[in-house]
């Protein structure tokens, strides 16, 4: 079933993304003290800001609707005014949703111009879901926002997942600079249309897996699986910059005909190929090798960020053990993950350097990789089980017929 939302407030802007013009905060706060933000309502006013905004976002819900929200819950409508204005020229709208509303809005059930009163709460009750509906606030009057985010910060909202939608992609590098966080997790799928600030403990623990964090546009820093050639491409850059060109490792030495039987993670900042890491998997274990940051990102987290992504990719695989080879003088960035010194192990060595046996012992995710699983779930791009796949798509399409007799 699609979450998409179908009658949305505001089918472009339903979000704070209107408050892009507050790309500085130290600008905004000035801004904020020129502006007076109320919550308390005329229903002349209300008719007169939605017909404004109609005109500039398009169709929105009736103001009789918006009243009855506001007054089941006055935190829900704001009203921003210029100081020393009689009349409030722009405004912000939530939804403020108890636990039954926040599952509707993301499967889709929620009537976004004429939301089902039985999943809004009441002032004194608090949301599990605060659904930025619509915002108009033009000029200075997006410094209202700031406002209202600091009232949903306060103890009674506090525990609130903040969700909303963007349709544009200026939209979305506006939510992203906000602190939004592209997708949400919903009974085991992953609902892309949606962005959200996780307050509670539950949407806390389920975020973007730590190999999938990056987007060339959303995320331009973060961590990928390599899928095709060009991103082989990036690593065999990496890799040739670290240990040949730096440690002077022979050629065939680095390139020793693993690459092609293993996975690798590469890792990003600002889009720019930064270090990577290989997988290799066994029976019984995972093999990390071939770690590598490129000397101009060693002040980064790149290097932690890439290991913490192949201990979950690998324990999202299912594996309980990994296993590895730390030179002798970076054991202690390995320990650092918890990996200790294998049993009986000794230092060996290859490529001019000495090596220790290294393991760790892990628990595998609660959403590992099953054959159990949804068949889809099993033919979708490695490292990306969390998004609907191409086969997926195609099974839109009708089946070819078979004749029995060819």
């Amino acid at each position: 079933m699609s979450a998409t939302p179908q009658n949305s407030f505001s089918p472009e802007n339903a979000s704070i993304l209107t408050v892009e013009a507050a790309l500085e905060a130290e600008r905004m706060n000035r801004a904020a003290a020129m502006v007076t933000v109320t919550n308390r309502l005329d229903r002349s006013e209300v008719v007169r800001l939605l017909e404004a905004a109609g005109r500039v976002i398009g169709q929105l819900a009736a103001s009789d609707t918006v009243v009855r929200v506001a007054e089941k819950n006055p935190d829900a409508v704001w009203l921003f005014s210029r100081r020393g204005k009689s009349h409030p020229e722009g405004f912000m709208a939530a939804l403020l949703l108890n636990k039954s509303g926040r599952s509707a809005l993301l499967e889709g059930e929620l009537d976004l111009l004429d939301p089902q009163d039985q999943y809004l709460v009441r002032q004194h009750e608090r949301p599990a879901a605060i659904y930025v509906w619509a915002s108009f606030t033009p000029g200075i009057l997006a410094a209202g926002i700031n406002r209202v985010m600091d009232r949903f910060d306060s103890p009674h909202y506090a525990g609130a997942d903040v969700i909303s939608t963007s349709f544009t992609l200026q939209g979305h590098r506006a939510m992203v600079r906000r602190g939004f966080e592209h997708g949400v997790w919903h009974d085991g799928r992953f609902l892309e249309q949606f962005y959200m600030i996780p307050r509670q403990p539950c949407t806390l623990a389920a975020r973007l897996p730590l190999y999938a964090t990056h987007d060339r546009l959303l995320r331009p820093t973060g961590v990928r699986v390599v899928t095709g050639f060009e991103d082989m491409m990036r690593v065999a850059a990496v890799r040739s910059a670290v240990y040949i060109g730096e440690q002077a490792c022979p050629y065939d030495e680095e390139f020793d005909g693993n690459d092609f039987a293993a996975t690798h993670l590469l890792a990003l900042v600002d889009n720019e190929p930064a270090g990577c890491m290989r997988l290799r998997f066994f029976g019984e274990f995972a093999k990390l090798e071939r770690l590598a940051v490129r000397k101009e990102f060693r002040t980064s987290r790149t290097a932690f960020d890439l290991v913490r992504a192949s201990v979950a990719l690998c324990k999202e695989k299912g594996f309980r053990r990994i296993y590895g080879h730390a030179r002798e003088d970076y054991l202690h960035f390995w320990q650092h993950f918890g990996f200790q010194l294998k049993e009986n192990g000794a230092p060996f060595s290859f490529s001019d350097h000495v090596f220790v046996e290294m393991m760790d012992d892990i628990e595998p995710s609660p959403s590992a990789l099953s054959v159990n699983d949804d068949p889809y779930r099993l033919i979708r791009p490695e490292g990306q089980w969390h998004v609907r796949g191409p086969l997926e798509l195609s099974a839109a399409r009708q089946p070819r017929s078979h004749n029995p007799q060819l």
